[in-house]
């Protein structure tokens, strides 16, 4: 127990980089169909529901935003310490991202897209003080929001972890660029 905690916690420290890329490269492979068959759109913060997303279309977006991702922080990485190596900001990138390829089966049968729509059919019908969403979609939004936040959480150790940051200055620059970066990157991905 006390070992699947410190890897949940800090799977850098404790899993093997040969391991890491390992587990990144096919959970990047798997995260590809997740998102087909349950036509969600991974963003760099954040998931989406789509319609149509076809297999192309995943694999452009998800190495948009695995590539862009990997260089910003990369650069920030040399730009904190010369000794940061790619492959530590990879496998940072990789293995966050496992938390947001469970997020995707939020849309299992549609769940999602159909709780939107009524959503917006309340807004359209001026009548969403009526709305009551149902447990489970409250439920699931709770799940998907922890889910991202832990991603975060793993992208931020991972990258302290390779760049050994250690400033709240260097912080700071993660998170303005990560959000940039998101921006930057669904800017791209919506021409698509």
């Amino acid at each position: 127990m006390k070992k699947i905690l410190q890897i949940l916690l800090n799977p850098f420290a404790t899993i093997s980089d040969k391991k890491q890329t390992t587990i990144g490269i096919i959970s990047f492979v798997l995260g590809i169909m997740i998102s087909y068959f349950m036509q969600m759109k991974i963003e760099v913060i954040g998931i989406n529901s789509v319609s149509n997303y076809k297999v192309i279309t995943i694999i452009i977006n998800q190495s948009i935003n695995f590539f862009t991702l990997t260089l910003v922080l990369y650069g920030l990485g040399k730009f904190i310490n010369k000794k940061t190596r790619i492959i530590d900001i990879i496998n940072s990138v990789l293995i966050a991202l496992i938390p947001i390829y469970i997020g995707l089966f939020q849309n299992t049968n549609n769940f999602v897209v159909n709780e939107g729509r009524k959503v917006f059919s309340a807004i359209e019908n001026k009548a969403i003080h009526q709305y009551q969403p149902s447990i489970l979609f409250l439920f699931t939004a709770i799940i998907v929001i922890l889910l991202v936040v832990y991603y975060i959480y793993l992208l931020f150790i991972g990258f302290k972890t390779a760049t050994n940051a250690k400033k709240i200055g260097q912080y700071a620059l993660f998170f303005i660029l990560l959000i940039v970066t998101n921006i930057l990157t669904s800017t791209l991905t919506n021409l698509i």
